[in-house]
């Protein structure tokens, strides 16, 4: 399954706002100045100054020539502190661009909304899952799974704006699953003598292991490998992955440790 990850960058930003301002500027363009002017006014003094030494002294002299060599030296200098500059400058245009498109992608009123949207439809979602899980375990393969369907299917349209199209995709899935499930327990139980019976029997069960997942009912059932597309841990792992749970706990623990290390080395 294979489920959108956009999270992420809403709570960085949140973490970004936090932090103390002398960490904040460290990737602050308008912090990194370019080549102070007096730089460039010693070295247009020396260039004048053995231009002029240059032209005025004796035409052949040694000195003459030593005076050549802070002209050309200044050139160069002027040169090389030139491209440094104009490298510093593109730099703070990309700096200035990535934060501009990282502020309007993680940190606007949408993505907030959408952050907290997605949140509210994960924790409903994931609670309904359990009890269907429940369910299962307790009685099998059952018709009773039917209203979990249901309630999943009630949930997921109430928040279908603030899905993706792949996860919106995938749960449906795994709700088609839980009423093959049901239908075929009702069926068995009104059709008991149905040619198919037994097929449809195998199939129920296998649908089930399917559910349950592999953590659950091992690799395989019956010799046919279980898909991981409609276990339950996939869906729930898919709605951790649009929350970006782990990304963030990493970058918490990557903050605590960074904050810790600065505060030994200033104690």
């Amino acid at each position: 399954m294979k489920f959108a990850n956009n999270s992420v960058k809403r709570e960085a930003a949140s973490y970004a706002c936090g932090l103390p301002s002398r960490l904040r500027r460290c990737g602050d363009p308008s912090h990194q100045t370019l080549a102070p002017k007096p730089l460039y006014a010693v070295l247009t003094v020396v260039f004048l100054g053995s231009a002029a030494a240059y032209v005025l002294l004796p035409h052949g002299e040694l000195i003459q020539q030593l005076a050549a060599v802070p002209l050309v030296g200044s050139l160069v200098a002027a040169l090389v502190q030139t491209l440094r500059d104009q490298a510093a400058h593109e730099r703070q245009l990309i700096l200035q661009a990535s934060e501009h498109q990282f502020a309007i992608g993680a940190s606007s009123h949408m993505a907030d909304v959408a952050f907290d949207k997605h949140v509210i439809f994960c924790e409903e979602y994931v609670q309904e899952v359990f009890a269907t899980l429940g369910t299962l375990f307790r009685e099998g393969p059952t018709e009773n799974v039917l209203p979990h369907a249901s309630t999943l299917f009630q949930i997921r349209n109430k928040h279908a704006v603030w899905l993706t199209n792949d996860l919106d995709s995938d749960l449906q899935k795994f709700e088609g699953a839980l009423r093959k499930i049901g239908a075929s327990d009702w069926y068995l139980r009104n059709a008991e003598r149905a040619e198919d019976r037994q097929q449809k029997i195998e199939e129920m069960y296998k649908t089930l292991a399917d559910v349950l997942g592999q953590e659950n009912m091992g690799p395989e059932w019956q010799g046919q490998p279980l898909s991981a597309d409609l276990a339950i841990s996939t869906v729930i792992r898919g709605l951790r992955q649009v929350l970006g749970t782990e990304e963030l706990t990493e970058l918490r623990s990557a903050l605590v440790q960074s904050a810790l290390i600065n505060v030994k080395e200033n104690s």
